[in-house]
């Protein structure tokens, strides 16, 4: 959310804004929205939890719009895949500042974190960078081979649904990795 707060002070615009401006529509992304909990939009899917016994119940209606940055936008898992390609062909920013989002930072006594700026590095094997999150309902993952040009994204309606368990194994059928 901190992110979102300077990017409205550095840009002059809405954070929402910003974002439909600046990687929407580069990308491509036609079916990512704002997620507003009372309006009616296409194809959104119902949202699942599990209760103490394990049974998935129907998720909580949940209120997110006041934090758009962090968990405010819903998408399609073709649109998700649209955000990776303008990622890894330079639509949304440049390569060297890719670059730099994809690599490693270091700690003050030169141990790597895995962790580059806002993506985890090499997460299951080496070479790939990835995200993931969730929300009451949802699960979501997505993890890119840059120098294979190539990724996946898992989306499941349902908290806690493991996603990064599954990204890595897809990914690997499709690089050919063992």
């Amino acid at each position: 959310m901190l992110i979102g707060c300077v990017i409205e002070g550095a840009s002059g615009e809405k954070y929402s804004e910003f974002v439909r401006k600046n990687v929407l529509r580069p990308a491509g992304m036609t079916e990512t929205v704002l997620d507003d909990r009372l309006a009616i939009i296409p194809r959104r899917t119902r949202f699942y939890s599990k209760d103490d016994s394990g049974a998935v119940v129907n998720a909580p209606s949940v209120d997110v719009s006041f934090k758009i940055p962090a968990d405010g936008w819903l998408s399609s898992a073709e649109d998700m895949g649209k955000f990776e390609a303008a990622m890894l062909n330079d639509r949304i920013v440049r390569r060297n500042t890719r670059d730099l989002m994809w690599s490693s930072q270091m700690t003050s006594d030169g141990k790597e974190t895995h962790y580059g700026l806002g993506w985890e590095i090499g997460r299951g094997f080496a070479d790939t960078v990835n995200h993931g999150g969730g929300e009451f309902g949802t699960s979501a993952f997505i993890m890119i081979a840059p120098e294979k040009n190539t990724g996946v994204v898992v989306l499941i309606n349902l908290n806690g649904g493991n996603p990064s368990d599954l990204a890595p194994e897809l990914l690997k059928i499709l690089i050919g990795a063992k």
